[in-house]
């Protein structure tokens, strides 16, 4: 399979898929009471996006339900960089992808449902044996919701395609996901079905091409 670039997915791709679920979420939503009394201008703007009567209970909904609203997505990455920058956060990054992302002679880049900004603090603070890791240097650029689209809609791989400058038959798409597998595919993008443990059971492997460890590219 021949390709000049990769797009990375992040949870299910490059890290567990429960760190958002079992670590980043859980932390937010801790957060959440005195995320609606913040004074900040940043935190009172996307608050006011919502057009709710009560946004604390809208926000703890729109989590459980783990809906891919962008204004709380954007929220989120605000709360996540106190806690990367405390210490209190550190992103699970498997080995394998640190190696590939750190080693590669292809560029890399990243889309993900999460916020660009969220992105960037999980590749900041990679999990290391001793300190985090920063990745940033490695990662070309970031794709999310907001500034290329929904993830399983083709027409965010032609926008993402488009802002590279590359053809979409020189990109490979890595995801655990395979709808988004799909709709990279009918944008003409190559992909590879990420199998990690804990991911989502897929029922017809055989229809993808499938990654366990980024050592196999």
């Amino acid at each position: 399979m021949a390709f000049s670039t990769v797009l990375l997915d992040i949870e299910g791709t490059v890290c567990p898929i429960s760190f958002v679920k079992e670590t980043l979420f859980p932390y937010f939503l801790q957060q959440v009471d005195s995320l609606t009394q913040s004074r900040e201008p940043q935190v009172q703007d996307l608050l006011s996006q919502f057009k709710v009567e009560d946004v604390k209970a809208h926000i703890r909904d729109l989590v459980a339900r783990d809906v891919k609203d962008p204004i709380l997505k954007q929220l989120q990455g605000v709360i996540w960089q106190h806690g990367y920058a405390s210490g209190q956060i550190t992103a699970p990054v498997y080995a394998d992808a640190i190696n590939f992302i750190k080693s590669t002679n292809k560029p890399v880049y990243i889309y993900s449902s999460g916020s660009v900004k969220a992105q960037q603090l999980l590749f900041q603070y990679v999990r290391g044996s001793d300190k985090a890791i920063d990745l940033r240097p490695e990662i070309m650029g970031y794709y999310d919701i907001n500034t290329s689209g929904v993830k399983t809609k083709s027409e965010s791989y032609r926008n993402i395609a488009r802002d590279i400058g590359c053809d979409p038959n020189d990109i490979l798409f890595i995801s655990d996901n395979v709808l988004e597998l799909e709709a990279a595919q009918k944008a003409g993008l190559k992909s590879k079905l990420a199998i990690r443990p804990g991911n989502y059971p897929v029922e017809d492997l055989s229809a993808y091409d499938t990654i366990s460890d980024f050592a196999q590219l």
